[in-house]
C-alpha cells in the first residue's frame, strides 16, 4: 500500500448563471436537476475529446450540487516507455480514452461555483458550455475578483487608462449570444483566422481629442471577456495622477486546500468537502462580493 502524502489542490470561485436577458433563461440549479434526472444530455464531443458531467449529486445539507466534469481524450494520446527505450502507444479499447477531471460544487446561494483547478483538464468555461449544450440555454461562468475592485468596475468608478486582454478562440463559439461583445470577439477571430485575440486599449492624454479614460461600455464588457476564458486581463487606472496596475486574473478569488492521500485524488466526497472548506475560508470575501451585488457578468 502506498504511503500517504500531503497533496494540495486549488479551488477557483465563479458565479454560474444563464443569460438573464434570454426569454428561456433557466436557473442553474434547475439545469443540474435536469441532468440528475437524465432529462438532459450530459456529454459533448468536440475536437477528439468528449466532455461530460459525472457523478452529479444534490447535497441537501448545504443546498449544493457536487460532481465532476471529465474530459475523455481519444486523440493525440501520450506514449509510455522506459529510459533508453522507444515509446509505445497506449492501447485502449474503442470506447476508452485518457480521463482528466475537475471536481466542483455549485451552491444555490449566490449561484456560486467552486471548482478544483486542473490545467490539463477543464475550465469553468468548459463547464458552462457543457451545461449550455445540455439544456439549450446559454450559461456563463464569471470568475470572482476581489470585491473592492469588482464594485468599482461594476459601478464605473475606475478611471481606466489602459486595458490589455488575451482571449483564446472558444472551442464551441455557437454557444454565445449573437448580440454580445463575445460574439463580436468571435467574429473578429474567425475573420482573421487567429486562434487567440491579444489586444490593448489605451489612451494618450497628449492628444487634444483624447477622452482621458476608457469608456463605461468597455468596462461593462470586461466581465464578458473574462467569461470567455481570458488568460490575461490587466488594467492601468489613474487614481489622482497615480497610475495603479490591476491584474484581474491574478486577483481572482481562490483557495488552496491540502489533504493526506495515497493516490492522485482523494475520494470524490473528500474533494467536495475541500470545496466546502475553501468556501468557508473565503466567506468574508464572498459576503462582501455578493453583499455589494458586485457581479460583473
Amino acid at each position: 500500500m502506498k504511503s500517504e502524502k500531503q497533496r494540495s489542490y486549488i479551488f477557483d470561485f465563479y458565479c454560474l448563471n444563464s443569460n438573464q436577458n434570454d426569454l428561456f433563461s433557466t436557473p442553474t440549479d434547475e439545469a443540474f436537476e435536469q441532468l440528475i434526472k437524465a432529462d438532459a444530455q450530459s456529454n459533448l464531443a468536440h475536437y477528439g475529446s468528449t466532455r461530460e458531467f459525472f457523478g452529479l449529486t444534490y447535497r441537501s445539507d448545504n443546498g449544493s450540487y457536487a460532481g465532476q466534469i471529465r474530459k475523455i481524450r481519444k486523440a493525440d494520446l501520450p506514449e509510455v516507455g522506459a529510459p533508453g527505450q522507444h515509446g509505445k502507444t497506449i492501447e485502449l479499447d474503442a470506447d476508452e480514452g485518457v480521463i482528466e477531471k475537475n471536481f466542483f460544487v455549485f451552491y444555490k446561494e449566490n449561484s456560486l461555483l467552486v471548482m478544483h483547478r486542473n490545467d490539463t483538464g477543464n475550465t469553468a468555461n468548459h463547464l458552462a458550455q457543457l451545461l449550455t449544450g445540455a439544456v439549450g440555454v446559454a450559461f456563463y461562468a464569471a470568475p470572482l475578483i476581489q470585491p473592492d475592485q469588482a464594485e468599482k468596475l461594476l459601478n464605473n468608478k475606475l478611471n481606466i487608462r489602459k486595458f490589455s486582454v488575451k482571449v483564446p478562440k472558444p472551442t464551441n463559439p455557437d454557444l454565445y449570444p449573437q448580440d454580445s461583445i463575445s460574439a463580436k470577439t468571435i467574429e473578429l477571430l474567425n475573420q482573421s483566422g487567429a486562434d487567440t485575440l491579444d489586444v490593448t486599449f489605451t489612451i494618450d492624454q497628449k492628444l487634444d481629442t483624447s477622452a482621458g479614460r476608457l469608456t463605461s461600455a468597455l468596462q461593462s464588457a470586461i466581465g464578458s471577456l473574462l467569461s470567455m476564458g481570458a488568460t490575461k486581463a490587466k488594467l492601468e487606472t489613474d487614481e489622482n495622477g497615480k497610475i495603479l496596475p490591476i491584474d484581474l486574473i491574478a486577483n481572482r478569488i481562490y483557495s488552496k486546500q491540502s489533504i493526506k492521500i495515497n493516490s492522485s485524488f482523494p475520494p470524490s466526497e473528500s474533494m467536495y468537502q475541500l470545496a466546502d472548506k475553501a468556501r468557508n475560508e473565503k466567506k468574508e470575501l464572498l459576503d462582501e462580493y455578493f453583499g455589494n451585488a458586485s457581479r460583473i457578468i
